[in-house]
Formats: structure tokens, C-alpha cells, sequence
């Protein structure tokens, strides 16, 4: 999507802070990858949970906390305890997992 896409995919999927953090790194494309499948992985909780059917990713923010752990930032009005996420990367792939607590 990266290559394809460029600026119109992270604009539309990244907030600016996830961008800057992305950007940051030495291998930008499996940080955006790691986070595009954190926010995948995030949607479908919600979608499973009965919560919404609907949530864009740009309504997802997932930033790293001071230990680099990744943290997601409040989503919307959603009434929830927590969103739990775990990024794996390594050379070009990247995989993801949520629990959303509610």
C-alpha cells in the first residue's frame, strides 16, 4: 500500500504522531505494516463485540509508550475498559494482535 499508494494511504490510515514515529525508524514500511495490522486487529474486536460495525482506521492511534511497549489512545466515545495490542515485525513482515477489555 506504501509503495501504491504513498501519502494518501498513511494520511488517510495514520495520525500524524503515528507518521512522525514511523518515519522515525531506520525500516519506516514494517512499522506503518505493524501498526496497519494492529489496526486491523483492533476493528475486528470491536466489529465481534457488538460495539460498532463501522470504525476507520484513522480513528485508531497506536503509539509506543516510554518502555516502546505500544499503547492505543481512546477511540472514539467507545465506552470500553482497554485495548490490549501486540506488533511483531521482523525484515518485511509484520502481525498483530488485540483484546479489547469491555
Amino acid at each position: 500500500m506504501l509503495e501504491k499508494h504513498g501519502n494518501r494511504f498513511t494520511q488517510k490510515t495514520f495520525s500524524q504522531k503515528e507518521i512522525n514515529y514511523c518515519d522515525g525508524k531506520a525500516n519506516p514500511s514494517v512499522h506503518f505494516a505493524g501498526r496497519f495490522a494492529a489496526k486491523e486487529a483492533i476493528k475486528k474486536c470491536f466489529y465481534s463485540s457488538g460495539m460498532t460495525n463501522q470504525i476507520g482506521f484513522i480513528d485508531i492511534e497506536i503509539l509506543p509508550e516510554e518502555n516502546g511497549a505500544p499503547a492505543v489512545s481512546s477511540i472514539l466515545n467507545y465506552k470500553y475498559e482497554n485495548v490490549m495490542v501486540s506488533i511483531s515485525h521482523e525484515s518485511e513482515y509484520a502481525v498483530a494482535m488485540a483484546i479489547l477489555v469491555v
